[in-house]
Parts: C-alpha cells; sequence; structure tokens
C-alpha cells in the first residue's frame, strides 16, 4: 500500500543506488516517496556490468530474480591496437538498466514506496524538496519537508544546484563518457564475454544485453575526440583498430547518449537532513558499470543513517562512513584509470601477469574496474540492515 501522507524521507533519483534505499527503508515501515526527472522503462549510459557485491545485495534482498534475467560473464578481452590478452572472469552478470532499474522501482513500489516520474527535485537551503511535474507545465511546483533526504540523481542531477556545501570539485584533465545500444554485429562479442578496447584517445567496453543487444560504453579524452570528429567517430576507430569493423559501422551509425566530466567529487556528501549516495556522491573511472554496486552498497549502508535522522538525531556520520566504506574500491579505480592512459604498456604487463595460476581473475577484476574477490555485505555491516 502507497503511503499519502508527508514522507518520512524523499529520495531523489530512481537508479540502483536510490530505488534500493527506498525499498530497504520502506520494508522498514519508513514512509517514503522516490521521484526522478526521467520516464520508465530508459536507456542509460552505462558498462551493465553488475559486480558480485550487487549481486549478493539483491539476492540479501530477495530479488535475486532480477540478476537472473541478466548473462553470467566468464571471460574478460583487453586489447589495445594488435595487442590482446584473454582472462577469465567470473561472478559478475551483465544486465541492463532497464531491467535492474524496473526491477528495483517495481520492489520499491511493492513495499509501499510513492513512487513519481517524470519530476524534477530541487533541494532547498532549509532541508525542503521542490517538487515540478514536468507533465504539467502549468500545475505550480510544491514543496514537501521530509525528515530525511536522500539525493541519488547522478553525475548529471541538478538537485543540490542551490547548497553550495554540496559542490562537485572535478578532475582536471578529466573524461566524459558515452553510450549506446545497437544490433548485434557478426563480429560482436559473444553473451559471456567483456570486450575492453583502449587507445590514448580513451576505451570502449562491449557487452551483449540479456536481449540479445550489444551495449557500448566508453570513456573518452575530450580533446581528442573533438579531434577525430566526435564520440561516434572515435568510438567507431576504437572497434575498427581492433579488428570489429561491421560493429566499428554499426557505433558510427548509432545515436550516442553522453555523461559529464567521470572523474568528481562532493565537497561534503552530508549535511543536515540531506546525504549523497550512488554517482551523486561521487564517480571515479573506469566506466564499466561498477558504479551501480557501489551505489547499491552505499544504500543499504546508509540506511541505518536516515532512520535516525527520521527518528530525530541532529546530524549523521555519513561523510565518514561514506569515505571509509569506497575509498579502496576508488583508488583500485583511479590506478585503472591511469592505466588506461597507457593501454599499450600496461596490456603487455597484464598478458604477462595473467599466465600465472589464479592471478588471471583477479587481473581481470581490475580491468573491468571491479573486484571478483569483494566481502559480502554481511561481513560488512549488520545484516539487518538489509534484511
Amino acid at each position: 500500500m502507497i503511503h499519502t501522507e508527508t514522507p518520512d524521507v524523499v529520495v531523489i533519483g530512481a537508479g540502483p543506488a536510490g530505488s534500493t534505499m527506498a525499498c530497504v527503508l520502506a520494508r522498514r515501515g519508513r514512509r517514503v516517496m522516490l521521484v526522478d526527472r526521467g520516464s520508465f522503462p530508459r536507456a542509460k549510459v552505462c558498462g551493465c556490468c553488475l559486480a558480485p557485491t550487487g549481486r549478493r545485495i539483491l539476492r540479501d534482498l530477495g530479488l535475486d530474480a532480477i540478476a537472473h534475467q541478466g548473462i553470467p560473464l566468464n571471460t574478460a578481452v583487453i586489447r589495445s591496437g594488435a595487442r590482446e590478452t584473454r582472462l577469465g572472469f567470473e561472478g559478475s552478470v551483465v544486465l541492463s538498466r532497464t531491467v535492474l532499474d524496473m526491477g528495483l522501482i517495481d520492489a520499491a513500489i511493492d513495499a509501499g514506496v510513492d513512487f513519481r516520474s517524470r519530476t524534477r527535485a530541487r533541494v532547498t537551503p532549509n532541508d525542503g524538496v521542490t517538487l515540478e511535474d514536468l507533465d504539467r507545465s502549468e500545475a505550480p511546483a510544491t514543496t514537501i519537508e521530509g525528515a530525511a533526504i536522500v539525493v541519488a540523481d547522478g553525475i548529471g542531477g541538478r538537485s543540490l544546484e542551490d547548497r553550495a556545501e554540496f559542490a562537485w570539485k572535478i578532475r582536471r584533465r578529466n573524461r566524459f563518457g558515452v553510450g549506446t545500444v545497437v544490433d548485434p554485429p557478426c563480429d560482436a562479442p559473444p553473451p559471456g564475454e567483456l570486450l575492453m578496447i583502449a587507445n590514448r584517445t580513451g576505451y570502449v567496453g562491449v557487452v551483449r544485453l540479456e536481449d540479445g543487444r550489444v551495449d557500448l560504453a566508453a570513456a573518452l579524452h575530450p580533446g581528442r575526440t573533438k579531434t577525430m570528429g566526435g564520440p561516434a567517430r572515435a568510438c567507431a576507430a576504437l572497434l575498427e583498430q581492433a579488428g570489429r569493423p561491421e560493429l566499428a559501422a554499426a557505433a558510427g551509425r548509432a545515436r550516442w547518449q553522453g555523461t559529464p566530466g567521470l572523474t568528481r567529487s562532493r565537497r561534503a556528501v552530508a549535511e543536515g537532513r540531506v546525504l549523497c549516495i550512488g554517482d551523486a556522491s561521487g564517480y571515479v573511472e573506469p566506466f564499466t558499470g561498477e558504479g551501480m554496486s557501489w551505489g547499491m552498497l552505499a544504500a543499504v549502508t546508509a540506511a541505518p543513517l536516515v532512520e535516525a535522522l527520521v527518528d530525530g538525531e541532529a546530524e549523521t556520520t555519513w561523510n565518514q562512513v561514506h569515505h571509509q566504506l569506497l575509498q579502496t574500491r576508488q583508488r583500485r579505480c583511479r590506478a585503472v584509470s591511469l592505466a588506461m592512459r597507457f593501454p599499450s604498456v600496461s596490456l603487455a604487463a597484464m598478458t604477462i601477469l595473467g599466465r600465472i595460476p589464479g592471478l588471471g581473475p583477479r587481473l581481470a577484476g581490475l580491468a573491468s574496474g571491479q573486484s571478483t574477490i569483494d566481502p559480502q555485505p554481511s561481513q560488512r555491516q549488520n545484516p539487518e540492515v538489509i534484511a
């Protein structure tokens, strides 16, 4: 049953982080409103690789059926120029954002969440939320005040523009992300294989989705991309150099979606009654889908802190907890991002190290920006958080 009273918590952004948070809180008896400016189902610029941590969270929430719709990964192929290495890679699953997002939103609605799509939200200086119905431009905006506000509207979200304490710190020499989905040409990778192609312009990840189509997600250098004539041509050139001419042709014809600069952080991820989770709290390359699992992990970890705000605590420790939760993962991804800037050297070293027994899967995890040996959430936190 959907609560119609003033919500205890307003969650802004219905991606994996926001929908997971809404579902967890609603199952624990909290009145939750979940809003998103987009329409659903929707496509997103995403690597679509759900790491083991994300799969475990779905399982612990009783939502393992969502992950079962995806394709298990078993191989990572990393290529630069004529050099290529193939590594065993197990534990992750390829899952489109259409399936993952809608599965989590439906679970949240089933738990009693008041979900509102096509709704723009802005957090006011006094911890209120102004809502604007994008389908009814003539309708006046309304302002509500929940006991807590969770911002999960991604790196391109604008809900915190009126809150200077949450301003972005954006890395210099940053890459931006682009993505598209195409019908499968004959030289597309088979199901269960992650193909990563890199050169000095950037890198593109390619996987086969559960519906048979091919997802392409890339992180590109702005100046070099402009010189090459734009993202479509830059990605097509990467694929052409990797010996995938038909996939390159499909990429060149496709319509690509873009993101702002990828690597960024907030000055703060919590202030007053407002918390940030998921990509809205910061993002670190590489652009492979690791952020989905980070966001879901942040949601289940922050849920007790949000409940404490609802119950009257004046402040939260989320700034410290968030740093401890993600610092190791972010350092790993920064290292991979640096390696991607020198792909030939990195690939040569990876080819040699990958021959060492037992090391290949770990290298594959690093190459894709995720860990294949992440501890289970229950080993990190109180299991009641996601019960």
